[in-house]
C-alpha cells in the first residue's frame, strides 16, 4: 500500500523574502496537529513581541514635526538647531532619507546659485554623515541610509546584553542643517525632508 507523503510548509512573507516558522512530515497518516500562537495587544516596545521580523508593525520612533534652519545677510554660513530621532521600538531601525522636495502647495522663490544646504547627522552607526540636499541652488534627490538605531534596550541583534531603557544614545540619532548661500534679502523657503524607516530582523 502506497503512503501518502505530504509535507506541511508553513512561511511569511516579509518583503519580499519568507520567514520559514516550522515544518513537518505527516507520513501515512491522516491528520497532523499545528500549534496556534496568538497576542493580543501586541506591543511593539517588547523585544519580545511576537510581531514578524521585518514588519512595519516593529517602527515606533519619534520625530519632529517641524525644523528650521537660517542664515544672515552679513554671514553666509547657514545655521539651525539640533533635532533628535528616537527609536522606541523591540527592534533596530534603519533610517534613510526617502527624498527632499518643496512643500505641497508651495513654489519656492528662485534659490541663489551658491546655495548649498546639508543634512548633517549623528550617533552611534551613523552610515552617511552629512547628506546633500541643495547643491548650487539646484534640489537633489538623496535616497541613501543615515544611520543604524539600536533598539529600546540598546540591543542591535538579538545576542546583545539588553540594558534598561533609555540608558544609552544608541537608539538616538541627532541632526542638524549646515551649508551656505549668499542672500541680501529675505527668502522665505519650504521643504518637506521625507524620511524611511526599516526594522532590522533578530
Amino acid at each position: 500500500m502506497k503512503k501518502l507523503l505530504s509535507t506541511l510548509l508553513i512561511s511569511t512573507a516579509v518583503f519580499g523574502g519568507a520567514q520559514i516558522v516550522a515544518a513537518q512530515d505527516v507520513i501515512g497518516a491522516g491528520e497532523a496537529d499545528i500549534a496556534v500562537n496568538g497576542t493580543l495587544g501586541a506591543n511593539n516596545t517588547d523585544p519580545g513581541s511576537t510581531i514578524p521580523e521585518g514588519d512595519t508593525d516593529w517602527i515606533n520612533v519619534t520625530v519632529p514635526t517641524e525644523t528650521i534652519f537660517y542664515n544672515k545677510a552679513t554671514d553666509a554660513t547657514i545655521k539651525a538647531p539640533t533635532y533628535d530621532i528616537t527609536n522606541n521600538s523591540g527592534r533596530p531601525v534603519t533610517v534613510s532619507v526617502k527624498s527632499f522636495t518643496d512643500a505641497t502647495s508651495v513654489t519656492n522663490p528662485a534659490l541663489p546659485k551658491d546655495f548649498a544646504l546639508n543634512l548633517n547627522v549623528s550617533g552611534q552607526k551613523v552610515t552617511t554623515a552629512s547628506t546633500s540636499l541643495v547643491k548650487d541652488g539646484t534640489l537633489q534627490t538623496p535616497t541613501n541610509q543615515l544611520i543604524t538605531l539600536s533598539n529600546n534596550v540598546v540591543q542591535y541583534v538579538k545576542g546583545d546584553v539588553a540594558v534598561g531603557k533609555d540608558t544609552s544614545a544608541n537608539s538616538k540619532a541627532t541632526f542638524t542643517y549646515g551649508g551656505t548661500a549668499t542672500a541680501t534679502d529675505p527668502i522665505k523657503l519650504s521643504y518637506t525632508l521625507s524620511l524611511k524607516f526599516d526594522s532590522v530582523a533578530f
